[in-house]
């Protein structure tokens, strides 16, 4: 298995957090990503949610051990 390119992940990562803060990251584009960067799509997945939480984390939003869900008390 070979080792991850740090670059081209940090690539990567700029171009999943521009689509997302535009709200253009819809179905298909992640397989995009994925050939573009030379790189699967589960990966693509993997760094798109990392991302998300991120941006939440961000903005204060949900916390992140609710995963941006309200959960009910029992």
């Amino acid at each position: 298995m070979s080792k991850r390119d740090p670059q081209r992940t940090q690539k990567l990562r700029i171009a999943v957090r521009y689509l997302l803060e535009r709200d253009c990251l819809a179905k298909g584009n992640q397989s995009r990503l994925a050939e573009h960067f030379h790189v699967s799509r589960q990966r693509v997945h993997q760094i798109v949610c990392e991302e998300r939480e991120r941006m939440r984390s961000m903005n204060g939003d949900a916390p992140a051990a609710a995963g941006g869900r309200i959960l009910a008390a029992s």
